[in-house]
């Protein structure tokens, strides 16, 4: 990646943490959500993960040009499954609704209220601002071999496992 883009990236890394920082969570579930920001943070950098995560048998296409570009639906997921269902909500916005013309998922802490996009700077970094107000409800809906699910098994985490309860967020 480009160093500005770098930079820029690192910045909104930064800016996540202490937006998590700012939430009100109590300090446990406060450690965990920087773990996991952090962890996918790093992880949207590495090309196997991206070759992993998006190549499939009907697209070869896995690098969008910014690291946390293409991520927001695996990431988001798979976030709200390990940081518990009962507090997180899965948000959408599609194509239409907003200056991008791109859909994107993201998260709203129930609690607070706040939204939570973890992917956020794929679109800053081009000038755009997500209406985040405009999104509704989205739905999981997952498949076998499904972003999220090849998402979180490159990072060695069973979203499967987590949700039957059998494996807790770290």
């Amino acid at each position: 990646m480009q160093q500005d883009k770098k930079l820029f990236y690192e910045k909104a890394t930064q800016k996540l943490l202490s937006q998590i920082d700012g939430m009100g969570l109590k300090p446990d579930t406060k450690r965990q959500a920087i773990y996991f920001t952090r962890l996918f943070r790093e992880a949207f950098k590495f090309d196997e993960i991206k070759k992993y995560t998006f190549i499939t048998p009907y697209s070869n296409l896995w690098d969008l040009g910014y690291d946390s570009a293409g991520f927001c639906r695996a990431a988001s997921i798979t976030f709200a499954i390990v940081m518990g269902l009962t507090d997180w909500k899965l948000m959408y916005i599609d194509d239409i609704a907003w200056a991008a013309r791109e859909p994107h998922h993201y998260l709203k802490h129930i609690p607070s209220g706040e939204f939570f996009d973890i992917t956020y700077d794929q679109f800053e970094f081009n000038g755009y601002t997500v209406p985040y107000e405009l999104g509704s409800e989205a739905i999981f809906g997952l498949k076998p071999m499904d972003t999220p699910i090849k998402f979180a098994r490159a990072l060695d985490i069973d979203l499967i496992g987590v949700l039957k309860g059998e494996q807790k967020g770290k």
